[in-house]
């Protein structure tokens, strides 16, 4: 399933996907969509501050074509700053 097909701003389309690592298949509605890395690791580190991840959380980068491939696992004791210019380095 394309990620395009239930968005609806063309300007802005998210890049990666946040879900948690337990759901194991991508869930394109389920999921919480980002622009960047850091917004994504920010999006982890909600899940884990509101306790709604239950464990690791699994960032997905979503191609071009909407293909969604695993890219980074973000481990459940994993202190995250989104801030970090290092995460652009993950692209």
């Amino acid at each position: 399933m394309a990620y395009n097909s239930h968005m609806t701003n063309n300007d802005i389309m998210p890049t990666f996907a946040v879900q948690p690592a337990a759901w194991d298949n991508f869930d394109s509605y389920g999921c919480d969509w980002s622009i960047n890395i850091s917004h994504a690791y920010k999006i982890c580190s909600i899940w884990q501050e509101m306790n709604h991840a239950q464990g690791d959380m699994m960032i997905w980068r979503v191609t071009p074509g909407g293909e969604p491939i695993r890219w980074v696992r973000v481990y459940a004791d994993e202190t995250i700053d989104a801030a970090d210019p290092a995460l652009e380095l993950l692209v």
